[in-house]
């Protein structure tokens, strides 16, 4: 492991952690069924990024995107809005809220801690691995197998995702993304087998999803992963069935959208055509069987594990906060 960071003075724009703001959402006489795979804290980050510090280009692309969402329409039933083209679900949005807040949760900067050169980028790495098992253990439910794809797709826009993709061990990296990239395909197959792409669909965001997805294909491009032309594959699905793509308006997509892909029967290979069940098990081979869980999860970690990364060797997270945490309060990162 390498040495420990040199704490910064007091000037260091390193987020440091609040008091728990109490939760009123929270039944506090109500036992919480916890998946094992999810430490039983919750967060809320308050961001304060310069945009400055981000590229030009991807500033506007952003300004363009979001000028195709009408501000109004915000948290509104999507009925009252068929025209809309942002439409996500309440369980889809849910579970991106709480990425981001394991996020906050397993990055140092917020605890001014150090632990390792990219263990925030493993940490992610870990987040999303949760991702694919919750996925896989979803199978025949394909309303909770949708939402975690809403909340892939809307994570993978975060830039925290880079963190992961930007670590060393590249091969891992490489494996992590191909399966989500089988993943969607996998998914999308599951909505054809049900009828879920004609006019009047339950699924009222296929284009706002696919085009996430592809956006993310190709934004990592550069970094080495080999998508086998996933993105291709993934657009295929939406000229086949006349869906209008969104978020792609940006010459660096339209490779993707100029594609064509035959794809497979939705039944294939007894309902698994893009092979999703293969490359889960290659990827859990690869990790030894230890896919996910919290274990860079810092609030799961014991207080004298938190006092060896610390800059100043005391726990970043009083005694009094993790009681309110373990108790369903909200801690508050970030200034």
């Amino acid at each position: 492991m390498p040495p420990k960071r040199k704490s910064s003075d007091s000037g260091s724009s390193a987020k440091k952690s609040k008091g728990p703001a109490k939760s009123p959402e929270v039944d506090m006489e109500t036992e919480r069924a916890l998946n094992k795979r999810w430490a039983p804290v919750s967060t809320e980050v308050t961001e304060n990024e310069s945009e400055d510090e981000e590229d030009e280009e991807f500033i506007e692309q952003k300004k363009k995107d979001d000028a195709e969402a009408d501000d109004a329409t915000t948290l509104e039933p999507a009925s009252e809005h068929p025209g809309e083209k942002w439409i996500f679900t309440n369980a889809g949005v849910a579970k991106w809220i709480a990425l981001k807040q394991c996020t906050a949760v397993r990055d140092p900067d917020n605890f001014e801690m150090h632990v390792y050169n990219d263990f925030f980028g493993y940490a992610v790495m870990e987040l999303v691995e949760n991702l694919l098992l919750d996925f896989d253990e979803a199978a025949g439910d394909w309303k909770m197998q949708w939402a975690i794809c809403e909340a892939t797709g809307l994570y993978f826009q975060m830039s925290a995702i880079m963190s992961m993709v930007g670590c060393e061990d590249g091969d891992t990296v490489n494996a992590i993304c191909t399966t989500f990239a089988t993943m969607f395909p996998t998914m999308l197959a599951t909505l054809e087998r049900n009828d879920l792409f004609k006019s009047d669909s339950e699924v009222k965001n296929l284009g706002a999803v696919i085009g996430l997805f592809i956006r993310f294909i190709v934004d990592v491009e550069e970094y080495g992963i080999n998508w086998d032309d996933h993105d291709a594959k993934i657009a295929a699905y939406a000229t086949k069935h006349d869906i209008t793509v969104h978020g792609l308006n940006h010459k660096r997509y339209e490779k993707s959208s100029r594609e064509e892909f035959d794809l497979p029967e939705a039944t294939a290979d007894s309902n698994d055509p893009w092979g999703w069940q293969k490359a889960l098990a290659t990827l859990k081979e690869i990790h030894d069987e230890n896919l996910g869980g919290d274990s860079k999860d810092i609030t799961s970690w014991t207080s004298a594990e938190r006092k060896k990364a610390s800059f100043n060797n005391k726990d970043p997270i009083p005694r009094s906060a993790m009681t309110h945490i373990k108790n369903g309060d909200i801690m508050e990162l970030g200034g």
